[in-house]
């Protein structure tokens, strides 16, 4: 199979961007065109403000600002040639019929005969686009459509066509997986593919009922929302995220490409709300004004408003109505409850229509629940909430409404749900009642694989079998929040490892690898006067944290979202890391009173004195990273930062970080040796002299002062000389103590853990 190693994007826009800017975070060479705007000076002027932009913002198209090298800026009147040297095309234009059908035939005779051309449209079927295609081209044409933003988003819905080349979408699908990182669902050549056909359903009912039933915007995002695990911005804000008017003109395409008889041309009458608010400028979050908006008051004064339904005008944004725990799971018996009949009005015909749409849009009703889980991150897919809220339940009450139940979701019911078994057996019920398997990609280990019985585990951590000879420990604890009761299983569980298996992996299937130490629980201590007890959580932390480091078998961490505070210095302990691309690691003790006193102070000034050769600038870099709090929102970036190593592995495939993790400890396993002790000659005076004027300089907060000062003392090894790292470490704890003694420290972690947010004080 032909490796792709370069590729263009044509369409420069927010999509075309995103998309050209995630190949480049998978090492590939990536041309941008784009077309010439009128009279300018500068042809390729579009691609290039494209490029310089994916720095930019609270989420970058970039995981590192350095890999705007790997992008060139071109236009298509100019630079076509440049497309005869790429493996796979990109078309991200308007969706336009007659535009891309434009576009394909000017771009043909500049395409390499083995070179993919996919497009990313989400409302065009493949057979259309296909239409005036030679037959060379059409085997290698397919459909690979992205979700918004392409570097954040999971999903890529994969459409082939007859006349498609099998090793042609196979080159598409592999590179997707293994080098963009994302899960490739197969769809069917049907309007909407998966993620769309139903979720615009679900928004379109969601906005009818309300607006016939007098729900408002607030209790349609909190009925709708966490409930039924979907994120808590709920359904009209993800309307005004989305665009107003897409979602009329999205309607209409659904409308007009569905046949007459399909369900959800009734979701699609009677709803101009769209079409009104569009007219009025109402466009969502990118016009300012949607469904929510804020403003200022006649003080100047931030204020948040929400729309009317009825008459839409503003109003000031309200609470949304307090639920019940179990709300998700049984608004299905609340038939007198007017929310739970607006939940009903919403989730029932949304799951009717995923079970009445399988096998038209695809075979495997999982590929369904992983298209709405990946593309609209709803926790749970709508075939895992048919099997939550029970699949008899729903099909009685559509009974009982005389509404058509579909057949699969009958034979759920008859059979007692969608999906049965655990692990590496899981299966999926299909409408010919066949059990299938839970589709995933070649290669790919779950925690949850690993069925038997944990050779060894506490109420914290969980050490199990992962095969040929590796152990996998998973913390437990909720977020695998760390405390002595974690550290000190961990602890256990090396000796464990160490007994009987070869090598160890530190991960799970969790969407984090830990948010850091159990803050409530130090705060308790801290309130309680109970500060022997902090004072002991350290000595075992620290302990456990050199035993990671100094074990006699090779220990790897497989990092993903947040690797916070004590989570950063399990990392920095381990002899490998392989952290997926989107995890966010730092050393962010700073922001609670605090400094990193598991080894994290001490691992990074030796990390930073080993690149930059000499003890003094280690001391000045590590601590400008740590004085800073610095959480970097990429696996490179915590490579930049020292948090991890340039040899760690940054895995593109979430799916694919345990087992990346595993080839990682058994490539370390034979022959390994522990690292030698380590030892650092430390100068005091002259880092002081250095670090004062840095602290001295942060004017932030008068507090941020004092910790930076206390974090400084480490750094210069207190008095200075020779220190190991147990002499640092009670350095490290010493400087601990004395902060969380003071009230300015303990101000600092209740803000947090009441506000979640840092307190400058």
């Amino acid at each position: 199979m032909t490796a792709i190693n370069k590729v263009a994007v044509i369409g420069s826009g927010v999509m075309g961007a995103g998309i050209a800017a995630h190949f480049a975070n998978a090492g590939a060479e990536v041309v941008l065109l784009d077309i010439v705007p009128q009279d300018a000076e500068d042809r390729a002027m579009l691609a290039k403000g494209a490029i310089a932009r994916m720095t930019k913002g609270r989420a970058p198209q970039l995981a590192d600002p350095a890999y705007a090298d790997r992008l060139t800026a071109g236009n298509l009147e100019d630079d076509l040639d440049q497309l005869s040297t790429c493996d796979w095309v990109v078309e991200v234009v308007l969706e336009d019929l007659s535009i891309k059908h434009a576009l394909y035939a000017k771009i043909a005779p500049y395409l390499r005969d083995d070179a993919l051309l996919s497009s990313n449209t989400s409302t065009i079927p493949l057979a259309d686009l296909v239409g005036p295609m030679d037959e060379s081209l059409r085997k290698r044409f397919v459909i690979v459509h992205f979700f918004n933003p392409p570097r954040y988003m999971r999903l890529i819905e994969l459409v082939t066509g007859p006349d498609t080349d099998p090793a042609a979408a196979e080159r598409a699908r592999a590179f997707s997986d293994e080098r963009l990182g994302k899960t490739v669902v197969p769809c069917n050549d049907r309007p909407g593919f998966i993620a769309n056909r139903l979720g615009g359903l679900w928004m379109n009912a969601a906005a009818r009922e309300a607006v016939a039933r007098g729900i408002t915007v607030e209790e349609a995002d909190t009925v709708l929302a966490r409930p039924f695990g979907v994120p808590g911005t709920g359904v009209f804000a993800l309307m005004d995220l989305i665009g107003i008017d897409l979602m009329g003109k999205s309607r209409l395409s659904m409308r007009n490409l569905l046949e007459a008889d399909d369900p959800q041309q009734t979701h699609t009458e009677g709803l101009d709300l769209f079409d009104k608010m569009a007219a009025k400028g109402l466009a969502g979050r990118k016009a300012g004004a949607g469904f929510y908006r804020r403003s200022k008051d006649e003080n100047g004064k931030p204020k948040a408003e929400a729309i009317d339904l009825a008459t839409l005008d503003y109003r000031p944004q309200v609470k949304g109505p307090e639920l019940a725990k179990t709300f998700g799971a049984d608004f299905i018996d609340q038939t007198e409850d007017r929310l739970a009949d607006y939940a009903w009005a919403v989730m029932g015909p949304t799951l009717s229509y995923a079970a009445w749409c399988v096998p038209e849009i695809t075979a495997n009703p999982a590929d369904i629940d992983a298209a709405m889980e990946l593309g609209y991150n709803w926790r749970m897919g709508p075939f895992k909430l048919i099997d939550r809220i029970g699949a008899d339940k729903i099909a009685a009450r559509l009974k009982s409404e005389e509404q058509d139940v579909p057949p699969l979701l009958a034979l759920a019911a008859e059979r007692g749900g969608i999906y049965s078994g655990a692990g590496l057996a899981r299966k999926v019920l299909l409408p010919s009642g066949e059990q299938a398997d839970v589709p995933r990609g070649p290669g790919v280990i779950f925690a949850s694989d690993l069925t038997d019985d944990p050779v060894f585990a506490t109420d914290s951590v969980a050490l199990r079998d992962m095969g040929d000879g590796v152990a996998l420990l998973t913390i437990t604890a909720l977020n695998a929040a760390l405390d002595d009761l974690v550290m000190t299983g961990v602890s256990q569980a090396l000796d464990v490892v160490g007994r009987d298996f070869k090598a160890m992996v530190i991960g799970s299937d969790g969407n984090h690898f830990s948010v850091g130490a159990n803050l409530k629980k130090a705060l308790d201590r801290a309130d309680a006067g109970e500060l022997d007890l902090v004072e002991g959580q350290l000595a075992i932390g620290q302990a456990t944290m050199r035993k990671i480091k100094y074990a006699p078998f090779p220990v790897v961490s497989a990092a993903c979202g947040l690797a916070l505070g004590g989570g950063c210095e399990i990392l920095m302990h381990s002899d490998r890391v392989m952290a997926v691309l989107e995890s966010n690691i730092g050393l962010v003790e700073a922001n609670v009173g605090l400094l990193p006193a598991w080894g994290g102070t001490t691992a990074l000034l030796l990390r930073k004195t080993a690149e930059l050769g000499d003890p003094t600038q280690g001391a000045v870099a590590a601590f400008d990273v740590i004085s800073a709090a610095l959480m970097t929102g990429s696996a490179p970036l915590a490579q930049h930062a020292g948090y991890l190593r340039q040899t760690d592995g940054v895995v593109m495939n979430r799916d694919r970080l345990l087992a990346e993790a595993k080839a990682a400890a058994l490539a370390l396993a034979d022959g390994y040796q522990a690292p030698a002790k380590a030892e650092i000659a430390l100068d005091a005076a002259a880092i002081n002299a250095k670090l004062k004027a840095l602290a001295e300089a942060m004017s932030d907060a008068p507090y941020t002062v004092e910790i930076a000062r206390e974090t400084a003392q480490v750094l210069a090894g207190g008095e200075g000389g020779v220190l190991d790292e147990e002499a640092l470490h009670r350095l490290e704890a010493e400087g601990m103590m004395r902060l969380i003694r003071q009230d300015k420290t303990i101000e600092r972690m209740r803000h947090t853990m009441t506000t979640g947010k840092p307190l400058k004080n």
